[in-house]
């Protein structure tokens, strides 16, 4: 072989190696840039997982709260319980009261009118009594009224109270579990970009 063509077989291989060692800068450029995408993959991964950790640190105080109010409420329907039960007690009582204090007086009435006038007995004690059941009639009427309506409007107070308070739970939840969703969403939607 001449030395020419060792030349021209050297410059050859010289040609060869250039082309590696292209390909070689080439893959060394991309793995570059993979690892600076990997980078800031994995920080962009660790802040998500934080911020996943903040939300879920902030759902736990949510359902502590949400479980002290429901215990709140708990609580307050026994002491509304008790309290209904005493009323009901109370009126009770005032009713047999006041038909005690009645029933004197309407004896004592009796007796004064008896000693008065012997000949009117008959037609005293019947319009007494017509007149004693009618009035017990009324007063019962208006006592149980006032007694059912009392019932009612607490009954009312406390429905409500406990449909506003349900009501917040349930949008606390929907919020809750809407931010969530979205989040879970965007760290989904961010992994697979």
């Amino acid at each position: 072989m001449s030395n020419l063509q060792k030349f021209n077989s050297t410059l050859e291989d010289f040609d060869k190696e250039v082309g590696k060692l292209k390909a070689v800068s080439d893959a060394y450029q991309k793995l570059e840039k993979l690892t600076v995408a990997y980078n800031e993959i994995s920080k962009q991964f660790d802040q998500n997982s934080k911020a996943l950790d903040k939300i879920s640190e902030l759902q736990k105080v949510q359902q502590a709260k949400i479980v002290q109010s429901l215990t709140d409420i708990e609580n307050a329907n026994k002491n509304n319980k008790g309290e209904l039960s005493k009323l009901i007690e109370e009126k009770t009582d005032q009713i047999r009261k006041e038909n005690k204090d009645f029933y004197k007086e309407l004896e004592s009435t009796i007796r004064i009118k008896l000693d008065e006038n012997k000949s009117q007995i008959k037609q005293l004690i019947e319009s007494e009594r017509t007149q004693i059941k009618q009035i017990f009639e009324i007063e019962f009427a208006k006592n149980t009224k006032e007694l059912r309506l009392s019932i009612e409007s607490e009954s009312k107070k406390q429905t409500q109270i406990l449909l506003n308070n349900q009501n917040m739970i349930k949008i606390s939840i929907w919020l809750m579990g809407g931010v969530a969703i979205i989040l879970g969403a965007i760290a989904l939607f961010k992994l697979i970009r």
